[in-house]
């Protein structure tokens, strides 16, 4: 049976029926109903001077476009049966459907009792349809909640896993830095080096020359022999104490000012390549130019040094 018919039958006015329509929730005869129950109509009251027009509108769309001896109009497109005029002229509005009959059959009014039992049915059902809507809005919040939990858990590990490589990037820049920096100290080291042998063999070629010997080798001998069988020469040292500030260390005497400065460097906090060694007595200097004398060179044979920055 069409909602307004329902309606009808339970003796709500049509214009009552149409705004229920219009407000409920959903077209359905339990939400009518309950708007219905929470909009009561308001009573007129006979000094009231609209009461007139109203009650001569409602009988206008009671009555509608059927005659006196009709008792209901019946759509002949679709088959539904209907009250009053006003419900077919909606009906057609709606559906496009224009076959309607009248017919002497009249809707049945409810009684009393079968109004009662009606309204408590449809609001039976009415609270069924709101809790079990109240049922599924939950279970949506629970689903929307669990939604976002894991929604903000991914969101702090894929930070977390970020700020991890982040760390990882910048570990493997600091070692890539370090390993730069042994690097560039082996290869001062090692021209250091290169240079020092150098200057070893010039000056091992020079005096090999001036003592009129063609080997080096055989140059390099002599000194030390020449040496033990001189009575009364000066002391041959094979190694220099030297205190540099608070630091007193022992150095073999081919070791180069750059390796002294490189040793001293933590007890310092003086760079190889910033030192600079200055003698007491007499007054010596010995700047970058000179990191790659050794000891022995720069005649610093058991003395006392000042390292300096440059």
């Amino acid at each position: 049976m069409d909602i307004r018919n329902e309606l009808a039958q339970m003796g709500f006015p049509v214009s009552r029926i149409e705004a229920a329509i219009r407000n409920a929730t959903a077209p359905t005869v339990e939400d009518a109903v309950a708007w219905l129950e929470a909009h009561p109509l308001v009573e007129r009251t006979d000094d009231d001077d609209d009461a007139g027009d109203a009650d001569r509108e409602d009988g206008e769309i009671e009555k509608g476009s059927m005659s006196a001896a009709a008792g209901s109009l019946v759509c002949g497109d679709c088959g539904k049966r209907f009250k009053t005029g006003a419900f077919a002229e909606l009906h057609a509005t709606k559906t496009g459907h224009v076959n309607f009959e009248e017919s002497t059959d009249k809707i049945p009014e409810l009684t009393a009792d079968e109004k009662k039992a009606k309204l408590d049915e449809l609001r039976q059902k009415a609270a069924v349809r709101k809790a079990e809507a109240a049922k599924r809005d939950a279970e949506l919040d629970r689903a929307n909640e669990v939604l976002r939990r894991k929604a903000d858990k991914e969101s702090a590990a894929m930070i977390e896993e970020r700020k991890r490589k982040e760390l990882v990037k910048e570990a493997e820049a600091r070692r890539r830095e370090q390993r730069e920096e042994v690097l560039a100290k082996q290869r001062v080291k090692a021209q250091i080096e290169a240079d020092r042998r150098a200057r070893q063999e010039r000056a091992e070629r020079e005096r090999a020359a001036r003592a009129g010997t063609a080997a080096p080798a055989a140059a390099a001998a002599a000194p030390a022999a020449a040496a033990a069988a001189a009575p009364g020469r000066k002391r041959e040292y094979t190694e220099s104490r030297l205190q540099i500030r608070a630091v007193v260390q022992t150095f073999p005497l081919d070791t180069t000012l750059f390796e002294v400065a490189h040793a001293v460097q933590d007890r310092t906090g003086v760079a190889p390549t910033a030192a600079v060694f200055v003698t007491t007595f007499p007054t010596k200097r010995y700047g970058a130019d000179d990191l790659g004398l050794s000891l022995r060179e720069a005649n610093l044979v058991n003395t006392a040094v000042m390292l300096k920055r440059a």
